[in-house]
């Protein structure tokens, strides 16, 4: 007889996840059918696999076979002209659908238009459009991001470099925010809507035996709608958005690789949406955005070739395409949105950094709130954190905003220019300059050191005692250690002896989250559990139980646990437990922004990861995982259901 043994385990892995899709779809395509079945024209359809069978008009307009691809972002359409002839000529048109047009790839300083002639697809999405291109330039065929209509080849980022997505095999492109869908041709046989995961690098259909072949272009939306209000019987009100500010010079600015984040399958090699991420500088349309936490919102630039030395990634040197590297805000945005559990609550990361910037002028602090005679780096770092700040309560306008702490990655050029011995009161003096601007006297500094992988001198040492000495007169400011092999320099590379590698950089924002979220405070008493978590369901009752162990609402699973599985602890009847379903699966309540892997053991000493990870970023929905396929060739087994 075959078992599966199935219990609880707490813990706090780090995991790529899975997206779950829960709301409910809008799609839009331009009708090229027969007209016994329909007009026409541009329509709306809700089934992928029965498209005219869902269909509804929009307009009247026929739009005619000049008028190809599409995108949809819920209110406005946006399709390419392929005639010089039609409106105002080539290029990309957004319109109402009816009678409403207008070519927005127009460049309005030289009038010039950019028409768009290498592209065969386009979707669109939270400001940010993306394109299939199949030209010569950029980095070659494949699906790009860009920002920039008049000049997208300006702001183009290549997406997903393992697929080339051959136009003679795909015709369009639709991004909802969640799913890629394609529309496939018949070049192979099978034609029809599919959705790409860019993780398996796999293509599954899902229109069925809808082949789409009456249809041009295709887009995507989905209003996710707002999280349902709190249960009456907590004080689930606690709505906040966490704020982590990032400073510094040209290692805060990033020489992290796009590329080495697909190769190291790192899932932060594909936006974070549930991060939210503001920054002054990077790509073209990265900047002064609000946008997901990703790639191209740190350093656009390229290394000039040095005599003997290559490059980390050759392949994407040499071309016109813009660079899409990242700094420390990947791993510190990534670690601290890992470690906050509050119910409601966002991360956003706010970042201002420039490449050879010192203190003693570029960051030069004048000691008041007035930043008119700062240095101009502090200027822009400044007005940098407003527009963030106000992008965000723009965005999200019944959300308390509180900055939690700020990373802070510099002292080279100091060292290097011969500041080193005024670092220390340097340094004090821009820390009390930050806190008196932006009101916050005990905001928390993570301070990365100087690493002496980059340098060994007495000035390099300076700097580095500096400092230890500026954490150690003030509890609130944390010096994380970079010293080590894990923290590499790109000595034998294009980059610099001074600029950290690629996994360097990911761990150096790590170090920087984790020592934020120490000194924050955001857990006064020290028992696992965030102050905020801990009032928003017992206001005044810090602790609950006065221990993470204790069981306030009696279910049997400690606050700590509750913390953990993202459950009431005021509510005995919100729970995690597992249920057999038919078969051989088994079913919980999954919870919002909670992170699930099941793993699988032999001898309950020894575990592995079992199926995908899931987190439901949208909202709480069942979760189910079949065991038939395991237990179809083996005996027995024990699993258990990791949450964090």
């Amino acid at each position: 007889m075959k078992r599966v043994g199935l219990y609880l385990l707490f813990a706090i892995p780090l995991l790529a996840a899975t997206d779950a899709h829960t709301a409910d779809p809008l799609y839009v395509g331009y009708y090229r059918g027969s007209t016994n079945v329909m007009p026409v024209g541009l329509y709306t359809f809700t089934n992928l696999t029965n498209a005219s069978g869902s269909a509804t008009r929009v307009g009247t307009a026929p739009f005619n076979v000049n008028w190809q691809k599409m995108a949809f972002d819920g209110a406005k359409y946006y399709t390419f002209v392929r005639s010089a002839a039609v409106r105002q000529g080539k290029g990309l048109y957004e319109c109402n659908g009816a009678s409403s047009y207008v070519l927005i790839s127009t460049n309005a300083e030289t009038g010039t238009v950019y028409p768009f002639t290498n592209w065969y697809g386009i979707a669109y999405y939270d400001l940010v459009f993306y394109g299939l291109y199949d030209g010569s330039g950029l980095s070659g065929p494949g699906l790009y991001s860009f920002t920039e209509p008049a000049d997208p080849e300006a702001t183009a980022t290549r997406l997903f470099p393992a697929q080339a997505f051959s136009s003679t095999l795909w015709k369009d492109v639709a991004f909802d925010g969640t799913r890629w869908l394609f529309v496939k041709t018949a070049a192979e046989g099978n034609p029809g809507i599919y959705q790409y995961d860019p993780q398996a690098d796999t293509f599954t259909l899902v229109s069925g035996s809808e082949n789409y072949s009456a249809w041009e272009g295709l887009g995507a939306y989905v209003d996710i709608p707002p999280p349902p209000p709190p249960p009456t019987n907590t004080a689930l009100l606690h709505k906040k958005i966490y704020v982590i500010l990032l400073g510094g010079q040209s290692n805060a600015v990033g020489w992290g690789y796009h590329q080495y984040l697909y190769d190291t399958t790192n899932a932060l090699a594909y936006p974070q949406d549930d991060i939210d991420m503001y920054s002054g500088g990077g790509l073209a349309g990265l900047v002064n955005v609000l946008t997901n936490l990703q790639c191209g919102a740190g350093n656009p630039g390229e290394k000039t070739a040095i005599a003997g030395k290559t490059a980390q990634y050759p392949a994407i040197f040499g071309t016109a395409a813009a660079r899409d590297h990242f700094g420390p805000e990947l791993g510190m945005g990534r670690t601290i949105r890992d470690l906050i559990h509050i119910p409601n609550a966002k991360v956003a990361v706010i970042k201002y950094a420039y490449s050879g910037s010192n203190i003693y002028s570029g960051w030069w602090p004048d000691g008041t709130t007035n930043s008119a005679a700062d240095g101009p780096k502090y200027q822009a770092f400044q007005t940098t954190v407003r527009n963030g700040l106000n992008a965000l309560q723009t965005r999200y306008p019944d959300y308390e905003i509180e900055i939690l702490g700020m990373g802070w990655v510099q002292g080279e050029s100091d060292a290097l220019d011969g500041y080193a011995a005024d670092y220390q009161s340097n340094l004090t003096a821009l820390i009390a300059d930050i806190r008196a601007t932006f009101e916050i006297p005990n905001m928390v500094f993570a301070l990365s050191k100087l690493s002496p992988n980059q340098r060994n001198t007495a000035a390099w040492d300076t700097v580095r005692a500096a400092q230890d000495a500026v954490a150690a007169a003030d509890p609130r400011v944390v010096a994380t250690e970079t010293t080590g092999t894990d923290y590499p320099v790109a000595a034998d590379f294009y980059e610099g002896n001074l600029h950290y590698l690629s996994s360097a950089l990911l761990l150096i924002g790590q170090d920087l989250g984790n020592a934020i979220m120490n000194a924050s405070g955001l857990d006064s008493d020290n028992d696992g559990l965030p102050d905020d978590w801990e009032n928003s369901f017992a206001p005044g009752a810090a602790g609950l139980g006065n221990t993470p162990n204790a069981d306030y609402d009696g279910d049997g699973l400690t606050d700590l646990q509750e913390y953990a599985a993202g459950t009431s602890p005021v509510d005995s009847a919100d729970g995690l437990s597992l249920s057999i379903g038919a078969g051989s699966r088994v079913l919980w309540d999954g919870k919002k922004d909670v992170r699930y892997q099941m793993t699988l053991s032999t001898n309950l000493t020894s575990w592995q990861e079992f199926g995908t990870p899931v987190l439901l970023r949208d909202s709480n929905s069942p979760v189910e995982i079949d065991f038939s396929p395991y237990l179809a060739t083996n005996n027995s087994a024990f699993f258990r259901l990791q949450v964090r």
